[in-house]
């Protein structure tokens, strides 16, 4: 099985609030301005990443993790059957890398107005797993001879299998989160940079405070 990753920039915020200042109120302390401002976006999606499995079907049984009689026997069946056997599958699962800005605190955002600098601690990039294509792509189908077709429980049976080693290999290389962490990253500083640039400030932004 294999697997193969594209990523994606994203700046997608869910707001399940909006800041309730009155006009004028905090006009003296442009950080809480800002920090209600930046705190209503909640949930801000900084990168997305797509991640390609790939998985093969065989023999109906493989023998190496035959149990019991009944699978041995079909598997030597399909072992000795005259004809080739052999479909590829595909599918794409879906990462995403996000931070929550709810919980930010006024000590997160320090405004210096004579330097018109703006220093942002930001909570550390967190990711997860956001879904995945319900039908396998067929890449490859090759079944000749005497040959059994590939079943929909097969094609079931390949998919879950491959869902759980996507999940090992993406748990076990930290390269996937490392990209999609470092594209967040870019992303989160450009996004912030662009907000309070328009009003006038540079603006200095730190993950993982």
């Amino acid at each position: 099985m294999a697997l193969s990753l594209c990523l994606t920039g994203a700046l997608a915020g869910c707001s399940g609030r909006e800041a309730d200042a009155a006009p004028g109120a905090g006009a003296e302390q442009p950080g809480v301005i800002m920090l209600e401002e930046i705190r209503s976006v909640n949930k801000l999606v900084l990168a997305r990443m797509t991640i390609s499995k790939m998985g093969v079907v065989r023999d109906r049984v493989d023998l190496s993790k035959a149990k019991g009689w009944k699978q041995v026997t079909a598997g030597l069946v399909d072992a000795v059957k005259i004809g080739s056997r052999k479909a590829a599958y595909s599918y794409d699962t879906y990462m995403q890398a996000y931070i929550d800005l709810s919980a930010l605190s006024p000590d997160d955002i320090t405004v210096d107005e004579e330097s018109r600098t703006v220093t942002l601690r930001l909570p550390e990039i967190r990711t997860e797993f956001i879904g995945r294509d319900i039908p396998l792509r067929e890449e490859h189908y090759r079944v000749t001879g005497l040959r059994s077709a590939v079943d929909a429980e097969e094609r079931a049976d390949v998919k879950e299998r491959m869902n759980t080693r996507l999940r090992q290999e993406v748990e076990a290389n930290p390269r996937f989160r490392t990209e999609l962490v470092q594209k967040a990253e870019e992303k989160g500083r450009l996004y912030f940079r662009t907000l309070l640039g328009s009003k006038g400030y540079d603006v200095n932004v730190v993950f993982g405070r």
